[in-house]
């Protein structure tokens, strides 16, 4: 296996990381005007799916020529260093999420305790909950999917090792044999004090993962990242309209669950990610892979653009327009505004969030173009000695 590192960024994953993000960013003030046309509403996977799937094609990018040319400490220490920083960030967001909501109880009564957000927990237990806090064991509506990229950050060194000693296809049937354990015997990481699980369950969300990381390290290679099938391609435009077909008309249920399959690869539940599910996501970036217009498109985009701008400053955006969602979900709750004040708002928020990327570009492009301090004369004899 011939590994080479990236010559140079390819905006293309940054645009569609920033699309990503500002879908999130919609998704996450629930009734909302724009929220029906995101692209969570046309099939059975949302952009959860797609931004887990980019960040493990961006980890072989980042973190495997290192590791597979036995330069092994380095990319350790830069992922531990990278899971150092999104342990914080998201108890620093869950904070803030959750002083925001609680000052929305206070202020305008808004029913925190009465929603499926789990923020009763921390009330009922407090001190249980401020020990799962820490932990990440007890998470919160909205503020559960860093953990997840965490754990499969700690999990990478893992993919990482059995793609360099055994070959790049152990390492996918080892991340499937973990999927399907999950599957098989229920596993999930542990909620505490809550009952339960993970809504983002690790277990198997890093088969979406390991396969972004199988793709990134064909690129790395030289190879086309998989193969282009003609019939291959439309049947997954063919499955593409049907899991819209059978979403949009809710058709759950219609169809029988296979008897010797475990019924978690069945059911259509986040944690899980069924195969209707993992199938759904694997055509739409089959599908959008191989679109010469779309990705051709995307390549014609500046890689100075606002979207490319937004993917390449994620965590950051990601971390930011997970508050101004909180804040718009109080908005909606506390002014019910019209249509008008809705978009607006979304529109302050999207508005928000790239000028912070572009602020952050210009912070790191002041940075380097800062010149290095002149190195210190050599003293004419070691001063200690003297």
């Amino acid at each position: 296996m011939n590994i080479k590192p990236l010559g140079k960024r390819d905006h293309r994953i940054d645009i569609l990381r920033a699309l990503a993000l500002l879908s999130i960013f919609i998704n996450h003030i629930p009734g909302n005007v724009l929220e029906p046309f995101t692209h969570k509403n046309f099939g059975l996977s949302d952009s959860a799916e797609a931004f887990v799937l980019l960040a493990g094609v961006a980890s072989a990018f980042a973190y495997f020529p290192r590791f597979y040319a036995g330069a092994v400490l380095l990319p350790l220490a830069k992922i531990a260093k990278r899971v150092v920083v999104l342990y914080v960030a998201h108890l620093a967001s869950l904070m803030v999420g959750l002083g925001i909501f609680c000052f929305a109880l206070q202020q305008w009564g808004m029913p925190i305790l009465d929603t499926p957000l789990n923020i009763d927990t921390i009330f009922a237990q407090p001190t249980k909950a401020f020990i799962g806090i820490p932990l990440m064991t007890q998470q919160i509506g909205y503020h559960n999917i860093l953990p997840l990229y965490v754990c499969l950050l700690i999990f990478l060194p893992v993919l990482m090792a059995v793609a360099r000693f055994f070959g790049l296809g152990a390492m996918l049937a080892t991340s499937f044999a973990i999927y399907a354990a999950a599957h098989v015997f229920g596993l999930n990481m542990p909620s505490y004090p809550s009952n339960g699980g993970w809504f983002f369950n690790p277990i198997t969300w890093q088969l979406i993962f390991g396969i972004g990381f199988f793709v990134g390290v064909r690129v790395l290679r030289g190879q086309t990242p998989v193969p282009f099938s003609r019939p291959l391609w439309w049947l997954g435009v063919a499955y593409l309209i049907g899991a819209c077909i059978y979403h949009r008309y809710n058709l759950y249920g219609s169809i029988p669950n296979v008897s010797w399959l475990p019924r978690n690869f069945q059911i259509n539940e986040k944690p899980w990610v069924a195969l209707p599910r993992l199938l759904h996501i694997l055509s739409l970036a089959y599908v959008i892979g191989h679109s010469r217009l779309i990705m051709t498109w995307l390549g014609r985009l500046s890689p100075d653009g606002v979207l490319s701008r937004i993917g390449r400053n994620s965590l950051p955006v990601f971390w930011f327009g997970t508050a101004l969602s909180v804040v718009g979900q109080v908005f909606l709750f506390a002014s019910t505004p019209g249509p008008l004040g809705q978009i607006a708002f979304i529109a302050l928020g999207i508005f928000a969030q790239a000028a912070l990327a572009y602020f952050l570009d210009y912070l790191s492009k002041a940075s380097k173009a800062k010149p290095a301090p002149k190195p210190m004369p050599e003293p004419a004899q070691d001063p200690i000695a003297a």
